[in-house]
């Protein structure tokens, strides 16, 4: 491998200033759920939303964000990297449990990184690339949006699985009250779509594909889910849309919000198309 097949973070616009992201361009989203660095899956979703004639797509974490700051970059994490890059349709991720922490701090630290925080807005990984950082706020055809990722990995305690995915994996109570300050300050404390990686704990009904998960590990997945229920609690959303569970699922959790949780890895339901006109509304593409 040489070295210019390595990715590298990298801020060359800022999210007001790109009109393909203007409110009054997107009004039609392809939401994906999580796809692990797999090229196939990110591939066959851009196909999609081009075919579709989608202006965006949101994807709920779980990407496996990395670049060659990361402990773990190489080639093929790369060659998935440059597939969001170059798509055609500008691609939104929300950061899940997997992603490369260390390159994603150490990106979240740069001046460039921190001066976009301070819009609120997505920050540009570069090319289509973007990352909904937890917190941050955009508003799309009139509707008000918001991301708030991150989850706690049901495998934590797994020693085969690479541990540098997870010192940030989990929301803070810091991180909520950012998410509400920016929904206070842009949207007026509410919203109509909510982007989350994990469940709210509202979610009654939700069955994981992720097999037995020691009692101490679901203790600590239920709290950080408690998070969520206070931002959902906050910002009554018309719709929370989530990756994570590896099932679809749609729950009614409140008289203002439905669930909708999508599955993975090209499974059936692992899509859903949100429309903003004549009026919103989320349905599973298959």
């Amino acid at each position: 491998m040489i070295e210019w097949d390595l990715y590298e973070f990298t801020t060359q616009h800022h999210w007001d200033d790109v009109a393909g992201l203007s409110s009054e361009r997107v009004r039609q989203v392809l939401v994906v759920g999580d796809v692990h660095g797999t090229k196939t899956h990110l591939s066959a979703a851009i196909d999609l939303a081009v075919d579709l004639e989608a202006a965006a797509i949101v994807q709920v974490g779980d990407f496996w964000l990395s670049d060659r700051h990361g402990a773990q970059h190489r080639s093929k994490e790369a060659e998935f990297m440059w597939e969001a890059h170059d798509s055609p349709v500008p691609v939104v991720v929300l950061d899940g449990n997997h992603e490369d922490w260390p390159a994603l701090s150490r990106y979240a630290k740069t001046p460039a990184a921190q001066e976009a925080i301070t819009t609120r807005r997505p920050l540009h990984l570069g090319g289509s690339l973007w990352w909904a950082w937890r917190g941050s706020t955009w508003a799309w055809a009139g509707l008000r949006c918001a991301a708030l990722g991150g989850a706690v990995s049901p495998d934590r305690r797994d020693r085969s699985v690479h541990r540098w995915r997870w010192p940030q994996e989990t929301l803070t109570p810091h991180e909520l009250d950012r998410f509400v300050a920016n929904v206070d300050t842009d949207h007026d404390g509410t919203l109509d779509v909510l982007f989350t990686h994990d469940a709210p704990a509202q979610v009654r009904r939700i069955k994981g594909g992720m097999g037995a998960i020691p009692w101490e590990t679901q203790h600590a997945m239920h709290q950080m889910r408690l998070l969520l229920d206070h931002a959902v609690d906050h910002a009554q959303p018309r719709y929370v849309i989530h990756g994570h569970w590896h099932r679809s699922h749609r729950e009614q959790i409140s008289d203002t919000t439905e669930s909708v949780g999508l599955a993975n890895d090209g499974h059936r339901d692992h899509i859903a198309w949100l429309t903003a006109e004549p009026e919103l509304h989320v349905s599973f593409t298959n």
